[in-house]
């Protein structure tokens, strides 16, 4: 395993500290040519860090030429001309072994989409079109902040379905949401300090935590996060997901709305991070407005991606800077290319042009409505005295079990080959008074769920 040392009282992200300590062995030698990396999940593992982290450090490794990846075999180290080759045998025939994930039957994961109903006739024949057709110009190096047409189709998109006020130069695309904090971060520079609700996307909060940002956690109650709480602390910044709070399902009202606000415009240095990651999945009443919407003073940078809509793997973000960030943006953020390629960009934009994102969405919308439902009444039906709380919108519900002995019961429910997800793993300090458990129903097929809901009930008639 390499020899690397991290240092969380230092300002550099960790990934920074990766890529500076396995660059410098590079140079030195230390790690000759052609050798094999570690993976980058065995050396998060092994660093106690996110498997983000290592990849960030990786990625930059590689685009700077000083390593390469392998088809199915893994990183290695490149020839670099600068670098005397020392004679120390290496085995580089040796290929890792994919990841053998654990199948669950009855797995509830809020992660994920259900892609059999993904319309896969549409995008292999978008794309066949702009291959068939010379676009010589979508291999060349395209607009940083994300081709023109695809940001004009994003912006008459968030323009209708989420009430955003957006021109289409205000967007940037990005190969998701950490890219997009990424380059959200090159933007301000260093010291900025977020106020984060706690419980949290921990993903985010990673992604954040590693990119330099100083975290502050701040309570929610039923409203969403506690403004009053987040006045308390140092943080000229504050990352919500207002429409339906990740993970609770509470939805920030017009009251709450308006204190935020209020919060950000006190400061000139002070904004509001609106990650608006699955508002398009509203089962009942109308959609919920985007807080950037309500927003007259530029103080709501907003983020969205199409990852839930149409497919994780599509990995494609866009994010919306008010004019006096995009300013800062421009000025400081020149050296970075859309990491989106061209031609997803361009399948994309056709996708959305030409009505098949609303036809897919809409589609998803029912799909998921009917899961949602199916959900609930088997809860009651098979598990009876449970609580639910977060209903009516995104891709889980809250449930709590009132049970006392949580270990058993999850060690019991593993056991039948069901998996829940505890609500207390996405505090960032504290815990719930009662522990509460998310169940995702996306990718979950509807016998399954079924069954799994059984299951959850038989395991509880047990320890009760």
């Amino acid at each position: 395993m390499l020899m690397i040392e991290l240092d969380d009282r230092t300002r550099q992200p960790l990934y920074g500290q990766i890529y500076e300590q396995i660059k410098k062995q590079i140079q030195m030698g230390d790690l000759p040519q052609k050798t094999k990396l570690p993976s980058a999940r065995k050396l998060a593992a092994y660093l106690e860090v996110s498997r983000n982290t290592v990849d960030f450090a990786y990625g930059q490794l590689e685009a700077e030429g000083y390593i390469e990846s392998r088809p199915r075999s893994g990183f290695y180290v490149c020839e670099v001309e600068e670098l005397a080759a020392l004679d120390i045998p290496v085995e580089t025939e040796e290929t890792e072994q994919e990841d053998q994930r654990v199948i669950i039957p009855y797995d509830f994961s809020p992660s994920g989409t259900d892609m059999e109903y993904f319309p896969y006739h549409v995008w292999r024949k978008l794309l066949k079109e702009i291959m068939i057709n010379d676009n010589s110009e979508l291999f060349q190096k395209g607009d940083p902040q994300g081709d023109f047409e695809l940001r004009k189709s994003i912006m008459y998109y968030l323009r209708q379905s989420r009430g955003v006020h957006v021109h289409a130069d205000q967007i940037i695309i990005g190969a998701g949401m950490e890219n997009l904090l990424f380059l959200l971060r090159q933007t301000f520079g260093e010291g900025r300090v977020v106020g984060i609700e706690n419980p949290v996307y921990t993903n985010a909060c990673g992604i954040l935590r590693e990119l330099g940002f100083q975290i502050r956690p701040v309570s929610m109650d039923q409203n969403g996060l506690d403004v009053e709480k987040l006045q308390e602390t140092d943080a000229n910044l504050a990352y919500v997901t207002p429409a339906h709070q990740y993970p609770t399902g509470v939805v920030m009202p017009a009251g709450r709305r308006g204190q935020l606000l209020r919060w950000a415009r006190e400061k000139e240095e002070r904004y509001i991070i609106e990650d608006d990651y699955d508002s398009e999945f509203r089962y009942y009443g109308k959609p919920i407005p985007a807080l950037q919407g309500l927003d007259q003073s530029g103080k709501v940078i907003y983020i969205g991606t199409f990852s839930k809509a149409i497919a994780p793997a599509i990995r494609v973000g866009y994010m919306v800077l008010p004019p006096k960030l995009l300013e800062k943006y421009k000025k400081n953020v020149t050296a970075f290319s859309c990491s989106v390629s061209r031609i997803d960009q361009k399948v994309l934009t056709l996708f959305l042009a030409e009505g098949h994102f609303e036809r897919h969405l809409n589609r998803m919308r029912n799909l998921y409505k009917e899961k949602h439902d199916l959900l609930l009444e088997n809860i009651r039906k098979n598990i009876p005295g449970a609580s639910v709380s977060g209903e009516g919108a995104g891709v889980h519900v809250i449930v709590n079990f009132h049970i006392s002995e949580k270990e058993k019961f999850e060690q019991r429910l593993r056991e039948r080959g069901v998996a829940i997800y505890p609500l207390s793993f996405y505090y960032i300090e504290g815990k719930p008074q009662e522990e509460q458990y998310i169940l995702g129903f996306t990718r979950m097929k509807k016998e399954d769920m079924i069954e799994g809901t059984r299951e959850i009930g038989k395991v509880l008639s047990t320890i009760k």
